[in-house]
């Protein structure tokens, strides 16, 4: 069995729900606990927060509060105008206190402003990586035991680097043009070709260009303060300077693409300080120029500036650069190195909605459970969806077993949900031998291994029910493996 720590799989606690509980019945007696993939180093790590409370009866609090103030106030109230005289308008005294309309009131509320914030810019689905997945469909294969279809999809949503993302634009059906770009050197994607080319441009440069010093003339002149830059340390030249905002403009897009340029400049340092501006002064002797590596004949050999080299790219090197397409499918691992904005904030959110209740990832790894081997079935018409690597067998009236074996299921048929010991305990008998005991556990084993009793993640037992036929065992069981995918 291939161990999980290769992958980076890890237990921390389990979770578990059903793909199927939120349109079911009261769980029976013998419902199956929360499953724990904790000796398969698997386990989910889950932090649920409190409950939202939502207080009620405010409006009486909030109107003995006024009589309350009014009042109090009824001695510093200014005299009532006279009929006639002018006064403040009525929506200026509603911005000046208690005339403050409800809309008004909670047009800024906190709740309001957090939905707006999570306002999807795209729709997101979420699969197993196939390398991790394939580590982990063959221990749970030989593991023999059957598992819930939401514990395994909390599993694979547990940790980002065991996913793979696909992104597609809101509302991309009506429109079917690309409006997703990939940065081509490391796979991240953005919702704009700009915004694609200005990372490759501040992490990947490197990849097309060879940076070359040349000598210039200094800049002549009396400057009486330069720019600095408060997070690079960065002297960006003096204002006056005709070079100052193509400097801007160069250290912006190579450094800080992702923010917009107006408040980069406004966070700039005026430093009034002569070895500061000599320090430029002399850094203004020289200049980078970028080589362009892998030239051809035809193209430029040396670039004189930043934005000579962002065009050089677009025009020579596109394909290598930035992709655009309508759709984009991205391993789970490059999130933590996505840049902060309205992408990664609507992944995000739809990574901690499917955590919380992962219905859609349930669903949508059924087809690849099945294509590793799994078999999935529903315990009820809508119980729990289960998946095992072995078949389950639903028993005939006409079925024929050992007494061994017929005593085991006969004990499970009564009381559902042993464990392996006790089942082995009160088949052997009181007092049995080591022999006798291991006999037992052999035949217990051999009904697991064909699908005749299924056994837990916390080694409870269940022996399949038993149908009229065992072609009506048939169709009901390939009823219930395709059950709908779309609940």
């Amino acid at each position: 069995m291939p161990t999980l720590a290769k992958v980076g799989i890890f237990p921390n606690s389990p979770t578990a729900m059903s793909p199927d509980s939120a349109e079911s019945n009261p769980p029976e007696k013998d419902s199956p606990k929360p499953l724990d993939l904790s000796f398969l180093g698997l386990g989910p790590s889950w932090v649920s927060g409190p409950a939202e409370n939502v207080s009620s009866g405010r409006r009486e609090n909030r109107d003995k509060g006024h009589r309350r103030i009014h009042q109090h106030d009824d001695q510093r109230r200014p005299p009532r105008r006279p009929e006639g005289k002018p006064g403040p308008s009525d929506r200026q005294a509603r911005h000046h206190g208690r005339g403050t309309s409800r809309e008004e009131r909670f047009s800024h509320s906190p709740r309001q402003e957090e939905n707006f914030a999570h306002s999807p810019v795209v729709s997101v689905g979420f699969f197993p990586d196939d390398a991790k997945f394939e580590v982990l469909g063959e221990a749970m294969k030989k593991s023999l035991i059957t598992y819930e279809l939401f514990s395994i999809a909390q599993l694979i949503l547990d940790k980002e680097d065991r996913l793979s993302i696909l992104i597609k634009p809101v509302q991309a059906d009506k429109n079917p043009e690309p409006t997703l770009s990939l940065s081509v050197p490391d796979g991240i994607p953005f919702l704009t070709e700009a915004e694609a080319v200005n990372h490759v441009m501040s992490r990947h440069l490197d990849k097309f260009f060879d940076t070359v010093e040349v000598d210039i003339e200094a800049p002549k002149g009396s400057f009486s303060m330069v720019a600095r830059c408060p997070k690079s340390g960065s002297i960006l030249g003096a204002p006056t300077h005709h070079h100052y905002q193509k400097n801007l403009r160069e250290h912006h897009a190579r450094y800080f693409p992702n923010v917009p340029f107006e408040r980069f400049k406004a966070g700039l340092e005026m430093v009034r300080d002569q070895e500061a501006i000599d320090q430029w002064v002399k850094s203004m002797s020289k200049r980078l120029e970028y080589a362009p590596k892998d030239r051809k004949e035809g193209e430029p050999e040396r670039l004189e500036s930043i934005d000579a080299a962002r065009g050089f790219l677009l025009a020579f090197r596109r394909e290598a650069t930035v992709i655009t397409r309508p759709q984009v499918r991205f391993p789970g691992r490059l999130l933590a190195e996505m840049p902060p904005g309205p992408l990664r904030d609507s992944i995000r959110h739809a990574l901690e909605l499917q955590r919380r209740f992962p219905l859609d990832t349930a669903n949508g790894i059924r087809g690849r459970l099945r294509k590793e081997g799994f078999h999935l079935y529903k315990k009820g018409s809508k119980g729990i969806t289960y998946a095992c690597g072995v078949r389950r067998k639903c028993r005939d009236p006409k079925s024929t077993f050992s007494d061994s074996m017929q005593k085991i299921l006969d004990c499970l048929d009564k009381t559902s949900g042993q464990q392996s010991k006790d089942v082995v305990a009160q088949v052997a008998g009181e007092g049995a031998d080591d022999a006798a005991k291991s006999k037992v556990l052999a035949d217990l084993n051999f009904l697991i291994t064909e699908g005749y009793i299924a056994k837990l993640h916390d080694g409870r037992l269940f022996a399949q029910p038993i149908l009229s036929s065992q072609a009506k065992a048939k169709e009901e069981a390939e009823n219930e493996d395709s059950s709908e995918e779309t609940k």
